[in-house]
């Protein structure tokens, strides 16, 4: 056994994204920021690694000065090392390189004019890690960063070695890696003290030093965990433990790193964390892993196996996802056409950081943490790009007001058109349905309603665990149902959400307007259409017409676009005899909520946008959000039933199974009879 003491770099990693509520950013810090920070500060010896996201430090410096100031105090004493990552905590690899380096320099500037601190190493967000990343990452100052051990073991090197920190490159550019123990971040801070010490004293024989850096919120802020790292001294008596461990050393990493040379060197795959991996696979491949794990964790030598399988590739999301698709392509569209402007006209810098705000990884991607499940975390990413896109627009840099193109990488053709009000994206592939209408003055999208898909973790939801009561949870922990009756709401959906989703039904029944698809004679979410666009007199038409010759109506549609509205008219033919049936079409529109105060419909009794209903007579109604002051008033030719009902997911979070209102579905229903019929369908949206 070495004389030498086991340097153990331990550290947090703090973020809160951009777009969650103040009272999130305020009990994270009170339950664990801050106490952390206390426990820190009361003993100097302790040396460790902070990081905290953009993000977070903008709000401690307003609205949380004390966490703030106690993490500049041990910065400046040399307890802390203070790692930079991308401002807005982005998924770094999917950036464009010019956005990669503007994250991280402005990450490192803030902590060197808060903190008076230049940062040597990263936080890598979500741990995603691919091999282009070294030469953009050392010219934007960094010497080294953290990845898991995980990453790793798909290199074919066993986790049980791994200590200190390696070496990689990318063109002859060098980069230096820490690897992050998953056994230390599954033991801490969940296990009783001695397991941890016990384990590290496993270790110490065989490498100099170990790291584990993992998120602060479970030092306080997941649920059970306050009363476990607090109330009850957890923390206390890791730090005592720790620093009367003679053969321990407390270490940052660029202790480590001006110690001695590298391990060794590595090349690693393109991966994240495990966790993450799974998560980015589609459904019925994530249970098939599961699976697989499952049967070889039970033969001998299984575990080391195990470690060898992989999930997904984090770009993944961006299929499994095409909402979260449509966002990215957008960001890097807009990247793009700020690329090269020059930086000293207002409207270019403010669009260069909205584009940078509209980077935050939260909303595109989805785990056990809401993810792009949250509605106001998308809201937040969407805004921010429809913000850029009106400064660009601004600046005569948005590009022209129609395209028609691939403008979302999938091989089909979608048609942008964008007035000083709206900016609008429509599918001829999909039946010409919508599914972007910004609306600019507000930065808000009011198409933004996600589909509701299958997931793996809905096999839990029918069976769900029982409640955890105040013990300390992790997200490794069967999760539990925050309400009882969320089995029922496991229904999906055929067609992605849109608005001026068309179809045709029968006379008689009833139709579901959330879903009313199945009991359909005709439906067009899925219908290639013909289309031109025509550009007259400031407005944008985009004709759509049908070529299926199995449809039971010839179909001409036009959508319009003009100033803050969206007009659909629609022209239905019979085929042979007269037309039969009823015509429907579906919006699905997004405000700021559902059942919130001041969210609400002008119909009699007010009833609230998360609720559900049907009516005949008006033509017309008006989604009022007081909150955010916008109202989008709905309007069809007379003769129309309206029925509306939430769109509502299950989904997960660190807290458990929860419900999550997307949106509201309406749905006009028209009734057919003669050789064609006309109507049409209108939204304005408007400040309030």
């Amino acid at each position: 056994m070495t004389d030498a003491p086991l340097r153990l770099c331990f550290g947090v990693h703090n973020h809160q994204p951009m777009g969650n509520f103040d009272g999130v950013f305020a009990e994270a810090t009170e339950r664990a920021y801050r106490p952390f920070l206390e426990r820190v500060a009361a003993r100097p010896e302790v040396r460790l690694a902070v990081h905290c996201s953009g993000s977070l430090l903008l709000w401690l410096r307003e609205h949380g000065r004390a966490a703030f100031d106690l993490l500049g105090e041990v910065v400046s004493r040399g307890q802390a090392e203070i790692l930079t990552g991308g401002f807005y905590e982005p998924i770094l690899a999917i950036l464009p390189d010019r956005d990669k380096r503007s994250q991280i320099e402005l990450l490192s500037e803030f902590l060197r004019t808060s903190f008076g601190v230049r940062p040597r190493g990263m936080w890598l967000a979500e741990r995603v890690w691919e091999p282009h990343l070294p030469r953009v990452l050392r010219a934007a100052g960094v010497e080294y960063v953290l990845v898991d051990d995980s990453h790793f073991a798909l290199a074919g090197v066993d986790a049980d070695t791994l200590g200190g920190y390696y070496l990689t490159e990318e063109q002859g550019v060098t980069l230096g890696v820490f690897p992050i123990s998953q056994r230390l971040r599954y033991l801490i801070p969940f296990a009783d003290v001695d397991k941890t010490l016990a384990y590290l004293a496993e270790r110490r024989s065989s490498v100099g030093a170990l790291t584990v850096v993992d998120d602060g919120e479970k030092f306080g802020a997941w649920p059970g965990t306050w009363e476990h790292v607090y109330r009850d001294g957890w923390l206390d008596r890791f730090f005592d433990r720790l620093l009367a461990t003679p053969w321990l050393r407390l270490s940052t990493l660029g202790e480590v790193v001006d110690a001695g040379a590298p391990t060794g060197r590595v090349y690693l795959p393109t991966a994240s964390y495990r966790e993450m991996g799974e998560w980015a696979l589609p459904a019925a491949a994530a249970e098939a892993l599961e699976a697989a794990r499952h049967d070889l964790a039970g033969r001998e030598g299984g575990e080391r196996l195990v470690e060898m399988l992989r999930g997904g590739f984090w770009r993944g999301f961006l299929v499994k996802y095409p909402e979260v698709g449509d966002t990215y392509w957008k960001m890097v569209r807009l990247s793009d056409q700020a690329a090269g402007a020059p930086s000293s006209a207002p409207s270019v810098s403010a669009a260069r950081d909205a584009i940078l705000r509209g980077q935050a990884n939260d909303a595109y991607w989805h785990g056990v943490f809401g993810g792009c499940y949250l509605p106001h975390l998308r809201r937040a990413v969407k805004s921010a790009l429809l913000e850029a896109e009106a400064a660009l627009d601004a600046a005569g840099l948005a590009g022209p007001p129609t395209v028609d193109a691939d403008v979302n990488g999938d091989g089909a053709v979608e048609v942008t058109a964008r007035t000083r009000e709206l900016v609008v994206t429509l599918n001829p592939t999909r039946g010409g349905s919508v599914t972007e209408i910004g609306y600019l003055p507000k930065a808000l999208d009011l198409a933004d309603v996600l589909t509701r898909r299958r997931e793996a973790y809905h096999a839990g939801v029918r069976a769900p665990a029982g409640a955890a009561g105040g013990a300390a949870r992790t997200i490794h922990d069967p999760p539990s149902a925050k309400e009882a009756g969320l089995a029922a709401l496991l229904t999906y959906d055929g067609f992605r959400r849109a608005s001026l989703l068309d179809g045709l039904f029968a006379a008689d029944g009833e139709i579901d307007a959330v879903a009313p698809w199945e009991t359909c004679r005709a439906a067009l979410g899925g219908v290639t259409l013909r289309h031109s666009v025509i550009e007259r007199g400031g407005a944008i038409t985009v004709a759509l017409t049908s070529d299926d010759a199995t449809l039971p109506v010839m179909l001409d549609k036009r959508v319009t676009v003009a100033g803050a509205s969206l007009e659909a008219r629609y022209r239905l033919s019979a085929r042979e005899r007269a037309l039969e049936g009823r015509w429907a079409v579906q919006w699905n529109l997004a405000l700021t909520a559902g059942d919130a105060p001041g969210r609400y419909l002008t119909l009699p009794g007010r009833p609230s946008l998360g609720s559900a209903g049907r009516i005949d007579g008006p033509s017309e109604v008006t989604l009022v959000d007081e909150w955010i002051g916008v109202e989008a008033r709905l309007t069809w030719s007379p003769g129309a039933a309206l029925g509306w009902g939430p769109v509502q997911t299950v989904s997960v979070s660190e807290a458990g199974f929860e419900r999550i209102y997307q949106g509201t579905a309406f749905l006009l229903a028209w009734p057919l009879g003669g050789p064609a019929c006309d109507v049409w369908t209108r939204l304005e949206a408007r400040r309030r």
